[in-house]
């Protein structure tokens, strides 16, 4: 008898990452979606919003009543802006019903830590988590650096999408001690897509084209984000200053890091730190060397390609990570979460191989 498949509903279902979410499992052997909602576009198939999926996937997007949400699930992934998924992520629980969020809300595994995110978050700044005994229970989603926090957790924080380059890029040389902790700055790159599907003057294309424009200067929550982790993974504290850049390209990521080093290291011994670190990882690429990566080589698939190198002159290290932000920055990443969680392949409905161009 063929065993029953997971059951999974998307809440948010018609923004970017609920659509990456919906584009993976359509065609996922062990989980199948049995509902979209959300709170706009509603009444109409999710191929009306998104044509490329006329055929595939017909569902019929539905309001995302509260009573709704959690029916028929073993599931739930929020693709929803902060605050959303604590309102639902207690009861579902209690329920038997695992959660995985796209946003901050249970990134942290402490008031204080989240605190911190959100004073640099305009939608939330200054309000307090709506549930915050669930933190220490939530398992903070980049599988490469906490796999084993997230195998078999009911509460999943998937990764800011900036967090996840500057985390991959970093973590090998905070680990082993090579840098300085508290000496790393981070210049960010990120197509518009990132901004999300809303409409505003900042992004419309005459503003963005032949632009490129930094925000947040040493104000981004994704810095805090990082530099928690970083800090977490390594064992100690970690001092990080980041820039992010809009772009005009429509989805990528690129982060330049930079940090001092802690004493004279080569290259090749730094690559092979980093190949060592990450043999075996299926969605980590250490790039030949000399090879500096680019948005383009990991568009539509769940990589992310690193590559290290030393400026012996001035003893700095020089890490450039490059991720697709709507993939191994937030529907990718979410879905080899969700994978773990429920106990099957890391890799399964994920594909490996880049689209071009």
């Amino acid at each position: 008898m063929k065993r029953k498949r997971f059951r999974a509903q998307i809440v948010g279902a018609t923004g970017y990452g609920g659509l990456g979410m919906t584009e993976q499992l359509i065609r996922h052997p062990e989980i199948e979606i049995t509902a979209l909602l959300a709170r706009n576009d509603v009444g109409k198939p999710i191929s009306d919003f998104f044509p490329h999926l006329r055929g595939f996937c017909d569902r019929v997007v539905e309001e995302a009543h509260e009573d709704r949400v959690g029916q028929d699930a073993d599931v739930v992934i929020f693709s929803t802006p902060d605050r959303v998924s604590m309102q639902y992520a207690p009861r579902l629980l209690e329920a038997g019903v695992a959660v995985l969020d796209y946003s901050g809300d249970f990134r942290f595994r402490d008031a204080a830590a989240y605190e911190r995110y959100a004073k640099r978050q305009p939608s939330v700044s200054g309000k307090p988590h709506g549930c915050p005994e669930l933190l220490a229970t939530s398992a903070y989603g980049v599988p490469e650096l906490f796999r084993d926090e997230v195998r078999g957790a009911r509460l999943v924080g998937n990764p800011g999408c900036f967090s996840v380059a500057m985390e991959l890029g970093l973590a090998p040389a905070l680990k082993a001690g090579l840098i300085d902790a508290r000496s790393i700055v981070v210049d960010g790159k990120t197509g518009i897509s990132g901004a999300g599907k809303k409409p505003t003057p900042t992004f419309h294309f005459p503003e963005r084209v032949e632009n490129v424009t930094p925000y947040r200067v040493a104000a981004h929550q994704h810095g805090v984000e990082a530099a928690e982790h970083l800090g977490r993974y390594a064992g100690r504290g970690v001092g990080l200053t980041f820039v992010p850049h809009l772009v005009p390209i429509s989805r990528g990521i690129e982060c330049t890091c930079y940090a001092q080093l802690a004493s004279a290291t080569g290259a090749e011994a730094v690559r092979e730190l980093y190949l060592e670190a990450y043999r075996g990882e299926p969605f980590v690429r250490v790039l030949p060397h000399g090879v500096a990566p680019g948005p383009k080589a990991v568009h539509g698939s769940n990589l992310c390609d690193i590559s290290p190198f030393v400026d012996d002159e001035n003893g700095r290290l020089i890490v450039v990570s490059s991720i697709d932000n709507l993939l191994k920055g937030q529907a990718g990443m979410a879905l080899q979460n969700v994978n773990l969680m429920l106990g099957l392949e890391e890799t399964l409905g994920l594909d490996r191989i880049p689209l071009y161009p």
